[in-house]
Formats: C-alpha cells, structure tokens, sequence
C-alpha cells in the first residue's frame, strides 16, 4: 500500500462537510471548504502523503487556515502540524514534503509554532521567470544544486576506498 494512491483530497472535503454539519451551530464557527480548489487539494495530498494518511496525519483541523489567495494572486494555505519531527531519511517526511513541493512547483515553508508543534505554510506557485512567482521542478532544483557545490567539495559523499587484500 501507498498513501501516494490514494485519494487525501476527497477525505479532506468528506471530513469538512461532515465537520460543517457538526458544528454550524457553534458560535464562532467559520465553515472550512467542502469542495477543495486544485491548490489545496494539491496541499491536502502533500500532507496525507507525508503523515501516512491524511487520516493519520497529526493535523490541527480547527487551525487550517485554507486561503483564498496570497498578494500575488495565488493560493496560499497554512496547516498546522503537531509532530515536532520531521528527518530526510527515517520514515522520510521531511524528505518527501520536500520532493512533493518540487513536483507541485508549491512553496512551503516551516515555522515554528510551540515546543512539539509547527506550521506548513503553502505557497502556490509556477514556472515564471518572476522570482517571487517561480518555483523549481525537482529537475531543475537538482541541477541549480549540481552547479552550485563544486564536484570535489568535500561535503559529498565518496565511499570509502576498498582495503586491497595482500
């Protein structure tokens, strides 16, 4: 089984109509989307992908901030995450979100909220020569990276020379 097959989205619009109709009497409440646009459905995936399901994934659901849009027209979302880990390699998520944001061309950035719990804040963006409207694909985010570390820096990684037998 993969949570890159599955369908984040959809559960994501299932939860808020339910939630919607659960808590429209609340005061104060303020109804989430139940019909997600492209971009946050696009988030929604991200997030179900890098916390092993969205159903699992350690989201503070009443604290989405699901936007309309940023200053420079395009989609902007918020989502706060209540795991305070993330790593490149163990379990990967913090690898994957980065990865997933390179294949969406979607700005995210990470911001620390409280002891254990941060924010992902998305920003939608595209192929532009715009640098505040640009986003890299993973292609060309690899080959920006190839270019700028020199190929004998010593920060790459070289495995170790084999022991000769005598």
């Amino acid at each position: 089984m993969s949570y890159a097959n599955m369908d984040h989205a959809r559960w994501a619009e299932s939860n808020n109509a339910a939630s919607n109709r659960n808590n429209a009497s609340r005061r104060n409440w303020k109804p989430v989307p139940e019909t997600l646009s492209a971009f946050q459905a696009k988030v929604i995936d991200i997030c179900g992908m890098i916390g092993n399901g969205i159903y699992n994934a350690p989201i503070n659901w009443d604290k989405i901030n699901w936007g309309v849009g940023a200053w420079d027209g395009h989609g902007q979302m918020t989502v706060p995450w209540r795991d305070g880990t993330m790593s490149t390699y163990d379990f990967m998520p913090l690898t994957r979100l980065v990865l997933l944001c390179h294949e969406a061309r979607i700005r995210c950035e990470i911001r620390a909220k409280a002891a254990g719990h941060f924010e992902l804040m998305f920003h939608e963006r595209t192929a532009h020569e715009d640098m505040v409207l640009n986003h890299p694909s993973i292609d060309e985010a690899v080959a920006a990276f190839r270019s700028y570390l020199p190929q004998d820096h010593r920060i790459r990684y070289r495995a170790p020379a084999e022991e000769k037998v005598a």
